[in-house]
């Protein structure tokens, strides 16, 4: 297996020099097509019952055709050194943005978005919600904090339990595992047989080797919140890549997550999401 399409999601309005970075390093390292994908929201469609003044409407259209303009002239810049093809679509569109990169991932064996600052107001005309984006997708998913510069990959922490998340999670992430210089398995278990947990993490251990990847595991008591365990032995770890399994169910169309995935959706590290 190996990522031989990469779609990256480009807020377009917004500063997005390191996510393209990391896109155009992800797309030489794997010989890959990288796709640009950049959608704006009109503002009508966010208003519900409230009528937008005429003023307001045209406004809004001149500034979503100059933000997408600009963001293609990024996309056309940063990507200038690649000898893989590219590819840019940049539109409006009524429907929700994530919904509409769903759409667009079908193109695609690995997503790429970015996630905000914490406190950052969230724009749902630039922005696609990406526990939509994560949940609906059906591709893995790619989180690279804006507020920092692109990681190497090359210490990897997967976070382990016994669910067709996880499993899905850790296949969808074997290129990037290849090429990691170390890989740590961990699990978090507050359960009273440990031989079975251990069981399980060297049932995949044992499955990593045969595709050459060697990995550490790590079997740990719960001693607090899943999610901060987790990011206090990344931080241990030095890791800067976490691949989970995204957790989560839908009702009445809002989703409700796991404590780890609502985390690592606006966390301080990259995240490497597959529902």
């Amino acid at each position: 297996m190996n990522y031989r399409t990469i779609l990256v999601s480009l807020p377009p309005g917004r500063a997005n020099g390191r996510l393209m970075a990391a896109s155009v390093d992800l797309a030489k390292r794997f010989d890959a097509v990288l796709l640009g994908r950049a959608a704006c929201r009109p503002i009508h469609c966010l208003c519900h019952d409230y009528p937008v003044p005429a003023g307001l409407f045209e406004e809004d259209r001149r500034q979503r055709e100059r933000h997408l303009l600009e963001a293609e002239a990024d996309f056309r810049t940063a990507t200038a050194s690649l000898r893989q093809p590219v590819d840019w679509s940049g539109r409006s569109c009524l429907e929700p943005l994530a919904d509409h990169l769903a759409g667009e991932s079908a193109a695609a064996d690995l997503i790429i978005a970015g996630t905000a600052k914490k406190g950052d107001p969230f724009d749902a005309t630039r922005q696609p919600d990406l526990c939509d984006l994560v949940m609906k997708a059906g591709r893995p998913v790619l989180l690279l904090p804006q507020s920092r510069d692109p990681a190497s990959f090359d210490r990897i922490l997967v976070a382990w339990k016994d669910s067709r998340e996880a499993r899905r999670a850790i296949a969808d992430a074997l290129p990037l595992l290849k090429a990691a210089t170390r890989v740590t398995v961990v699990t978090m278990d507050a359960a009273e047989d440990q031989a079975l947990v251990r069981t399980s993490v060297a049932r995949v251990a044992n499955w990593l080797a045969r595709h050459d990847i060697k990995a550490e595991t790590l079997v740990v008591p719960t001693m607090k919140a899943n999610a901060s365990q987790l990011l206090e032995i990344a931080r241990g770890g030095d890791a800067n890549l976490i691949v989970a399994g995204a957790y989560g169910y839908s009702r009445e169309g809002k989703w409700t997550l796991g404590g780890v995935t609502a985390e690592l959706l606006t966390g301080e590290r990259c995240a490497f999401l597959s529902h």
